[in-house]
This record gives structure tokens, sequence and C-alpha cells, in this order.
């Protein structure tokens, strides 16, 4: 029997848990889903209050044990935010020996001399991606083990997040139950979401994933099965409910249940007459909205976000290399016709990225909603790596050579920092010790500890 995987997605309307494992098929077979509230708690990806977070992360782990009948001590947890952003770095080496084949140890040290550019007060790598390598005068090699040469050199996308907001995510997944581990530390949102909704071919062939969540819209392009560029954009589902309670003059719960319950992205799909009434305090009239007036007002914040997107794939200047078009994913794209209105902007195929790719079995249906996407795709992170080159250097690394990681400088003196400063001047002040000092450490070996440290010779 496969090993259990759990799957642990905090996003800013809910704390989303998954249990899975690999079938005999190879398909991923569903054990349990759990889900708790985190409005309020959680704000655009980013962990606002940690206790009532923890509280959140408690509950829907233990939905998950019931349901699964299962322990859970380790998960596969997703970080997000909107000021998670990418930065691409150079590095290479020269090896000893021109005629020798390139080694998964040579591509691991250029990994390590490219995380030794970064120096970031306050922030962290979440993950570092290789793009392309070159072996001596031979350029955009994506596998450059085998090959002969002195000179390797790679380049690598950076994702970065602040240090506080990763340890934050961190304290709410590890205090939520004795002796919980993060396993294969944090992995970006969306990079989740594509193991569960991308085939091969799209991202061998270029396309690119849109998760429209709730607070923050995040982007991902693939091409030639190789992450090339992340976004993040702060307009997501939260901004359409403001945009319907500020148009319509409702409050902003009855702005959500419009959005969800008479929600579409064209307005031409809704009858002109089409009203609801909402109830009001106080003994006030009902007030009548028009279902209408809600389509036009979600229609003209979907093509602002979707202007965004196209503007930041342009910008990467991916947008021609895209064959496969765009993919929608998260929360958001359940709104009616989204991915129609989403073709006319961007001009591009458009479909609805569902979290049912090589899945099997599951507990419950309510899984292929592309709400779970990126909690699906953390079960399948903890099966295979975001990058496929990486499965074939796990093998090879088991001969190889062992090169420690490089933790980047963080330029950052924290309090135990100092605290460790201070520690070494005493140390070093008390190996400064003169002829009284050195007869008192002898004294003391041999009376015992009634000599303290204050004790002073006059």
């Amino acid at each position: 029997m496969n090993e259990i995987i759990v799957g642990l997605d905090i996003g800013s309307k809910q704390v989303s848990v998954v249990a899975g494992r690999l079938d005999s098929l190879g398909k991923l077979e569903i054990l349990g889903l759990g889900k708790a509230d985190t409005t309020g708690r959680v704000s655009k990806g980013v962990v606002l209050n940690v206790n009532k977070t923890i509280e959140a992360v408690q509950s829907a782990i233990e939905q998950v044990e019931n349901q699964a009948n299962i322990h859970i001590r380790g998960v596969v947890a997703s970080i997000a935010g909107p000021n998670i952003h990418s930065s691409k770095h150079k590095a290479g080496i020269t090896r000893q020996t021109r005629g020798e084949e390139v080694t998964v140890t040579d591509v691991d040290q250029v990994a390590n001399d490219a995380q030794r550019t970064f120096i970031s007060q306050g922030n962290a790598i979440v993950h570092n991606l290789p793009q392309e390598y070159s072996v001596d005068s031979a350029n955009g090699i994506q596998e450059p083990v085998g090959i002969s040469g002195l000179k390797l050199q790679g380049e690598f996308l950076m994702i970065i997040s602040p240090q506080a907001e990763l340890d934050k995510t961190k304290r709410c997944i590890e205090r939520s139950k004795d002796k919980m581990e993060i396993e294969g530390g944090l992995v970006y949102s969306p990079l989740a979401a594509s193991l569960a909704v991308l085939t091969e071919q799209e991202k061998k062939t270029g396309v690119a994933l849109v998760d429209i969540g709730s607070g923050i819209t995040e982007i991902v392009i693939y091409y030639k099965n190789i992450v090339r560029h992340v976004a993040v954009l702060p307009f997501a589902g939260d901004s359409i409910t403001t945009d319907i309670e500020q148009g319509c003059g409702v409050s902003i719960e009855q702005a959500e249940q419009l959005k969800v319950k008479f929600g579409s992205a064209i307005a031409d799909e809704v009858a002109i007459e089409e009203v609801v009434s909402i109830p009001s305090a106080n003994g006030r009239k009902p007030k009548i909205v028009s279902v209408k007036n809600v389509a036009i007002i979600i229609e003209e914040r979907l093509k602002e976000i979707m202007a965004l997107v196209v503007a930041e794939i342009t910008r990467s200047g991916y947008l021609n290399r895209i064959n496969c078009g765009i993919v929608i994913t998260g929360g958001t794209a359940q709104m009616p016709y989204i991915d129609q209105l989403f073709e006319r902007v961007a001009q591009r195929d458009v479909r609805i990225g569902y979290p049912n790719e090589n899945l099997g079995k599951t507990f419950t249906e309510e899984i292929k909603n592309p709400t779970y996407s990126t909690a699906v795709g953390l079960v399948w992170r903890g099966i295979r790596d975001i990058d496929e080159r990486e499965e074939a250097y796990k093998i090879l690394r088991k001969d190889a050579p062992v090169i420690i990681p490089v933790v980047p400088v963080n330029t950052t003196i924290n309090k135990s920092s100092r605290e460790n400063t201070k520690t070494a001047e005493t140390n070093g002040k008390k190996s400064s010790l003169g002829f009284f000092g050195k007869l008192k450490q002898a004294a003391s070996r041999i009376i015992g500890e009634d000599l303290g440290d204050n004790d002073k010779y006059e």
C-alpha cells in the first residue's frame, strides 16, 4: 500500500486539508477532505491571527483523521501572499577536466552557488527552480548531466517570500498538533495547483495557469516543461464582492451571497427583468437588486483582472509561446461564463482547471471543485517534484558526493544573534584570565564550586 500524503492549504476563505495516495493504476485516490473557515484570520494568503488560524487548521485536520482513520503527523503545505515575487540568478563553475561528463553533483553545486548570490534582508527563498544550462559554448541545455565540458553555467528562477510571512504560516501548522512536521518545505500555492490541473502536454507546449482565489490572483507560466515566470495580482474574488457591496448598496455578506448564487461573468446572459429581494434590518422594506446590474459589476471587474493578467504575461515575454492558452482555477473560476469572457479579453484559448488530472477514487465529489486545486496539488507534490528533472536526479544522488546546502545570508540581526554575540564576548573575556583568575579555577576544582563568578580576589 502506498504512503498516505496530506496536503494543507491555508487560504483567505478557508483551510483545506486533503489526504490521498497513489492507487495501483498510478492515479490519486482521495481518502479525506477537511475544511475550516479563515475569514478575518487570513488576508490575501497572509496569516493575520495566528491563534485563530491554528484553531482552523486543527479543525480541518481532525475532520480528515476521522474520515480516513489516520493519525496525521506530517503535511505538505502551501505558502501564498501578495509580497511573494521572483528573481532570476545565474551561476557557474569550472570543472577539473574538460573531457569528463557533467554530473548531478556539478548541477547541485551550480544551484548552490546561485543561492549564494541571494542576499535580501527579511526575505527567504521558497523555491530555486532551474531554467536552462550552458556547457562551454553550447547554450539552451535543459539536461546537462552526461554532457562533456569544462564550464557549466545555469540560470535559476528564485521564488522569494518575506521571512515573517513564512514564519507565521509555519507556526500555524507546527502548533496545530504536537510534533507536526512540514514535509519538504512550504510550496508556492500556484505551483502546487499546476500539478493537479495542468497536463504534461500543456506544460511542454506552453501554458499560463491563472489561480483566482479570494484575495489574490496568482500566475504561473510553463514552457518546455519548465516554470518560466510567476506573478501575483492583488485583485480576486473579494474585489468583486466589494464592488457589489458598493454598487448595490448591500452588506458585504449579502454581496458575497449575490455573487455566489446569482453571479455571471457575462451580463448579456442575464435577463434584464430578473431581480432579487434582499431582506433589510429593523423592519425596513426589502431591497430590490437587479441581477443584471450584479452581472455588469462582475463582468467589469473580471475584465480588469484579465487585462492585468494579459499585461503580466506580455511583460514576461511568453505571450506568443503559450500555445495551449490559459487555464483558470481557484474558487472564482466557478463563476458562470468566466472562461468565455477571458477568451474575449485575452484572445487565447481558455479552459477551467479542475483538480481531476489523473484522479482516481475519491472520498467526495466535492474535491473536483477548482477551490481545492492547490490542496490536491500539494498531495501530488508529496509524490512527485515540480521540476520533472528532479526525479532522475534523486536516483543519481544516491551514489553522488553530498553537497551541503547553502543558507542564504540574513542581514537582520535579531535578539538571539545579539545574545550569542554577547555570550561569545563574555567567553572571550573569561579566557583572558590573569594569574589570580587561574588560581581561582584551580581552587574550584580542588575544593568545589564554593567560589562563584561574583567572588573577587582583592
